[in-house]
């Protein structure tokens, strides 16, 4: 499980969604930067801690690559959505899309998000369940 703050990756990555991608990648892995040249350099002295959760965010960045920047970046957004107090006591890894009105069209393009009957069903959390 990866726990961060959604609002601070937004801000530091000035919206962009590969430097998104980029700054969770350097969280789940711990990364360090190399020196003052490696493009993670201007986020060390950030702190991205918050309650927003990844629950399998290995496999998500490990297969970013197969997926568009923005479809990732989409799918960390919604997640960052759900409560972890809801989580922790039900159990819930899914999001009401009534959370998420006025993405319904993106939602549905989106190739790592599915509606089943009122819920955001994440890829990548339903696979964490079945390991």
């Amino acid at each position: 499980m990866l726990l961060f703050n959604w609002k601070k990756v937004y801000e530091a990555s000035e919206g962009s969604s590969n430097a998104c991608i980029e700054i969770l990648n350097m969280l789940h892995k711990r990364k360090i930067p190399y020196n003052k040249y490696d493009p993670i350099y201007r986020y060390r002295t950030i702190s991205f801690s918050g309650d927003c959760f990844l629950l399998n965010p290995g496999d998500l960045l490990d297969n970013a690559h197969k997926y568009s920047s923005k479809e990732v970046a989409v799918y960390i957004a919604l997640a960052s959505r759900r409560k972890l107090a809801d989580y922790i006591a039900f159990g819930r890894k899914t999001l009401s899309v009534r959370h998420a009105p006025k993405l319904t069209e993106t939602i549905q393009t989106n190739r790592l998000l599915q509606i089943e009957d009122g819920q955001l069903i994440f890829l990548y959390e339903e696979a964490h369940r079945r390991n």
